[in-house]
């Protein structure tokens, strides 16, 4: 047998790994999600903040309300007297005078002790201020009538502007 001729066999493979459309679209899909999970994550802890901000501003809100209405209730309790009695404005000032202090102290017991009472008595005129927490304010104003009743000529909630927390997270992980 004569010899065979040797075939040189090339073997050649290829190393080039082929991405095709389907594998981008997956990879973009990808990522997309996970940007959107860390947006989801931002969101829902800001969220959470906010809600509890809004939740200690109505705190606030009502402890001031309940006590203006506590400080209100008080004096008309003074006045009842006077107008009992068929008295003047002079004596329904006095007697809204006298009545002062309990009237601040049952405030702050209304407000839980969390609510500040400062309160004025200037001619026929009661004005009083409560704060709850030095964040939240409400001033209120009474005018003394003739016959021993009043009128409440302002009733009006602000808020004091707080300072940011120093070295904000922008975000926990949590």
């Amino acid at each position: 047998m004569p010899p065979q001729p040797t075939k040189h066999i090339k073997v050649t493979r290829d190393v080039n790994v082929r991405i095709g459309p389907i594998s981008v679209i997956t990879l973009i899909a990808v990522v997309c999600m996970a940007v959107l999970a860390v947006l989801a994550a931002a969101t829902s802890h800001a969220t959470g903040v906010y809600s509890d901000r809004q939740a200690i501003a109505t705190e606030q809100l009502y402890a001031n309300e309940r006590a203006a209405q506590e400080f209100v209730a008080s004096i008309d309790d003074a006045l009842a007297g006077v107008r009992a009695a068929g008295g003047s404005v002079a004596g329904a000032s006095r007697a809204a005078e006298l009545a002062l202090d309990g009237a601040c102290e049952a405030a702050r017991t209304a407000g839980s002790g969390r609510v500040e009472c400062t309160a004025s008595v200037s001619g026929a005129s009661v004005t009083a201020d409560f704060i709850c927490d030095g964040a939240r304010e409400l001033s209120i104003a009474i005018t003394i009538r003739d016959d021993a009743t009043y009128r409440i000529d302002k009733w009006k909630m602000t808020s004091t502007q707080q300072e940011a927390a120093a070295g904000g997270t922008l975000w926990s992980g949590a």
